[in-house]
């Protein structure tokens, strides 16, 4: 039977120095107790730890020099957008220490295995990519070992008296990356309660180690909410997250921020107590919040957008005509432009009756995004989603085994051949890895929208985080590239001023703000400005009023 104690309790019991620590990315995450490993183990443990992300509070195991090895498909930051972290320029060197990279559905499904009792597993992605752990084996299926940790971290909504976990979806990959642990599971709650809850994921208490009751114990990440056990949920912590990755990019500033939010608070009680009432009650997840700024403003026809908005409505109308064309059922939304993207277009098709679902990476299924909420993962979102699911169901089932469906990623760095990279700098020095990325862009159609410039349109990738022969298109303010009969990505679309000669334009442009050696397709189009309906669409999605009501669910 699962024990109930404290935190400290649960990590000095069940947790050795040399042990591999799964730490479970559900919507929430197990920061509380990941705050308390680093704290109670630090200058004498060298960890393994797996994660889908080593992100928000994990960088705290970073700091605290507790990990040995990492196996991992993204290291990082999330908020405001995807960017690298400080502590992490020399890890493909081995400094702060080895990773293991992969890919997100190739982790999920090692420790789908582990949980079966499996020793290995073929895994869809990786191939043609400098992820490959054996490029030499030619185009079959590559297999990777199963992923048993010795221990899995989980942060859940509740559990009863007899030791039972209940989380509320998505679930990520926190189910299998808990039934794959070795001796078990150790979690933190918000509550304990009398009766199982209807609805939800649960973790048979027989997996379960110990139990520590910690409120708000995933801060600085948000939690969704479960109605039915009286939860209302929280939302990330978007100020602390920005500061956090701030603080990491000197010794000076990271001892600081350690010192005062992993060494000072010696529980989760005092940790509150000096993150203060008045902002946990703003995270609540009723309260309302802030989304993304834009950047340089463009005037035209008495009103004014920026470069960014210009490439999100470009982007859309590019997904639109490919769901008339192509008759795509989901659309993959991934993170920053590329979601606002999906997100105006998606309300473009239903005014016209089409109807699409959309989906993200951790297990939201046929979302509708909550006005004034630009961050992918929150819990706004969450509350929309008539379908809770998993990694595993969304970037295994629905992605790579089924059909219909279009991705919208962006790229740190993308080829003329639709190559990606986000794994490494042309000095070697680390990005953030793939997340999802291989996998989606291995088994689908996709779209990229990123940024241009010549340090992002590069005439060949420095590491290949994804191959390129799944890539339909690229949309940046310049406007959209679509391949070319010779294969290569050419512009299609040009988004600069109306002028006689825009052929001539479009190669100037596409000569200072690319690495590519390409020129404009033969049929080069002259974008449409941006219209005021367009403008205002994409605008209520970045701010406005947030709804206070779910969206009726589905399944779960």
């Amino acid at each position: 039977m699962a024990e109930f104690c404290t935190p400290d309790e649960l990590v000095a019991r069940w947790i050795e120095p040399e042990d591999h620590v799964h730490l479970a990315s559900t919507m929430s995450r197990p920061n509380a107790l990941i705050r308390v490993l680093a704290r109670t183990l630090a200058g004498r443990a060298s960890l393994t730890v797996s994660a889908n992300a080593i992100h928000a509070m994990g960088h705290c195991l970073t700091m605290a020099g507790v990990v040995g090895r990492a196996r991992t498909a993204f290291v990082g930051d999330t908020i405001p957008s995807p960017r690298p972290n400080a502590m992490y320029n020399r890890l493909p060197w081995g400094d702060p220490y080895p990773v293991e990279e992969t890919s997100l559905l190739s982790l999920n499904l090692q420790l789908l295995a582990g949980a079966c009792g499996l020793t290995e597993i073929a895994v869809p992605a990786l191939v043609g990519s400098d992820l490959d752990p054996d490029p030499e084996v030619g185009p079959a299926p590559r297999t990777l070992p199963a992923l048993r940790p010795d221990v899995t971290l989980v942060h859940a909504h509740c559990a009863d008296r007899a030791g039972n976990l209940y989380l509320c979806g998505p679930s990520g990959e926190g189910i299998w990356g808990s039934l794959a642990a070795r001796r078990g599971v150790l979690a933190t709650v918000e509550i304990i309660v009398d009766q199982a809850p209807r609805g939800g994921w649960s973790i048979p208490a027989q997996r379960v180690l110990g139990i520590a009751v910690c409120p708000m114990g995933a801060h600085p990440q948000g939690l969704p909410a479960f109605p039915e056990v009286g939860l209302a949920g929280y939302l990330d912590d978007s100020e602390f997250l920005v500061d956090l990755a701030d603080a990491c990019g000197t010794e000076e500033t990271r001892q600081a921020w350690y010192h005062r939010w992993v060494e000072r608070p010696q529980d989760q009680e005092a940790y509150l107590v000096a993150l203060g009432e008045e902002r946990a009650r703003e995270l609540l997840l009723n309260e309302d919040g802030t989304g993304e700024a834009g950047d340089g403003q463009v005037t035209t026809k008495g009103f004014s957008y920026s470069l960014r908005e210009l490439t999100v409505v470009v982007a859309a109308r590019e997904i639109v005509e490919l769901v008339r064309s192509r008759g795509y059922r989901s659309i993959l939304t991934g993170i920053g432009t590329a979601q606002l993207a999906c997100w105006l277009a998606a309300e473009q098709l239903r005014a016209e009756g089409v109807e699409i679902t959309l989906l993200t990476e951790l297990g939201m299924v046929d979302y509708r995004p909550a006005e004034g909420d630009g961050f992918l993962f929150s819990q706004h979102h969450v509350e929309r989603s008539r379908v809770w699911a998993g990694t595993l169901e969304v970037l295994g089932g629905l992605v790579s085994g089924g059909k219909g469906v279009l991705a919208v990623l962006s790229a740190a760095e993308i080829d003329p051949q639709g190559r990606l990279n986000a794994s490494r700098r042309a000095t070697g020095e680390f990005l953030v890895g793939s997340g999802g990325a291989n996998d989606i862009v291995t088994s689908t159609d996709t779209l990229v929208v990123a940024r241009g410039g010549r340090e992002r349109l590069v005439a060949e990738v420095g590491f290949v985080t994804c191959p390129g022969e799944r890539v339909t298109g690229l949309v940046t303010e310049l406007g959209r590239f679509r391949r070319s009969p010779e294969g290569d990505l050419r512009l299609a679309s040009w988004c600069g001023a109306q002028v006689p000669t825009r052929e001539a334009a479009a190669s100037e442009a596409l000569r200072r703000t690319t690495a590519w050696p390409t020129r404009p397709g033969p049929d080069l189009e002259q974008e449409a400005q941006p219209s005021r309906a367009e403008l205002e669409a994409l605008r209520a999605l970045q701010a406005g009023t947030r709804s206070r009501t779910s969206e009726p669910r589905s399944g779960s």
